[in-house]
């Protein structure tokens, strides 16, 4: 599940010197930044980056990669808390004291199709931007984000050789990524290495992952419902909602961004209100058939909450 970490130990939480760490890594390389008056010593663990200052020790990189060799494979609890002790191993370094200031939960769903057809079906989510690519689909705020993406293409696209288990396989990444103030977004002091691989914690980043998820408007596939057209209004409605499908969501919440430029309207709530109201009007399921395609993707998301262990 843990794929990118980010963790800094002190020269207090070490016990110890950590520049004795520089003797275990490859690439050294040595900075000197003035507005601070400190020189940076940066090197590499394997496919770890680890930055070395007189204050301690950070280290960023792929969980995954680090112990397997590769993300295409899913670290569970016990597999964490081995690669931890690996890289306690590797640094000579008390790693289970660092404090982690960033996690990604990251699960590859194998799919009956291209990742990219998905993503038209997956909707606005509240305290997100939804930001589109062309091989991917990202929701992101100052704290986290949640991305979905081709992970074979992005395998490809690095050089990473394709087990024979995925290949000819269609991998939909699906990955949340906490990357600041962990222990607010937690409700936590600290969070470190040992709290990442606890039991009861671990249970709920697999919950958050799963949650956050479900927040995600699914888009169905608009057609009139003729049983629920008893007026003009009615009939309006349905219509106002196909086309806001078909045009897309973000195509119309972008045209009404463009109308708050222009002044349109005299009250600025009136924006924020119709924002509100086509989002509600293109998720509502009253005349939203949801696709084969979301059925699958939230099958298969929920089982793989299921295998939390």
């Amino acid at each position: 599940m843990y794929d990118t970490t980010k963790l800094f130990l002190s020269q207090e939480q070490a016990g110890g010197s950590v520049q004795d760490c520089l003797h275990y890594l490859t690439n050294l390389s040595e900075t000197y930044r003035q507005e601070s008056g400190q020189t940076y010593i940066a090197g590499n663990a394997g496919n770890l980056r680890v930055g070395v200052s007189v204050h301690g020790v950070s280290i960023t990189g792929s969980l995954a990669k680090f112990y397997l060799g590769t993300n295409l494979h899913t670290l569970n609890r016990s597999d964490s808390r081995r690669a931890f002790e690996m890289m306690a191993d590797t640094l000579h370094l008390p790693i289970q004291k660092a404090t982690v200031s960033r996690v990604d939960i990251g699960h590859n769903l194998v799919m009956d199709h291209k990742p990219e057809l998905y993503y038209q079906h997956l909707g606005p989510s509240a305290k997100y931007q939804r930001l589109v690519q062309p091989k991917s689909l990202s929701y992101q705020n100052n704290l986290r984000s949640y991305k979905f993406y081709n992970k074979i293409a992005e395998s490809r696209k690095n050089g990473v050789a394709i087990p024979d288990v995925y290949r000819g396989k269609h991998l939909l990444r699906a990955e949340l990524c906490y990357m600041q103030r962990l222990p607010k977004q937690f409700n936590q002091a600290l969070i470190t290495p040992d709290t990442l691989t606890d039991e009861q914690f671990y249970i709920s980043m697999y919950d958050r992952w799963f949650k956050e998820y479900e927040a995600i408007s699914k888009v169905g596939l608009a057609k009139m419902d003729t049983s629920k057209i008893n007026t003009p209004d009615d009939y309006l409605k349905q219509l106002l909602a196909m086309c806001i499908q078909e045009k897309g969501l973000d195509t119309v919440l972008h045209h009404v961004e463009v109308s708050k430029e222009q002044h349109m309207f005299k009250h600025a709530a009136y924006y924020s209100n119709l924002k509100r109201k086509l989002k509600e009007l293109c998720s509502s399921n009253t005349f939203a058939d949801q696709p084969e395609l979301i059925k699958e993707l939230n099958k298969k998301v929920a089982r793989a909450k299921q295998h939390y262990r």
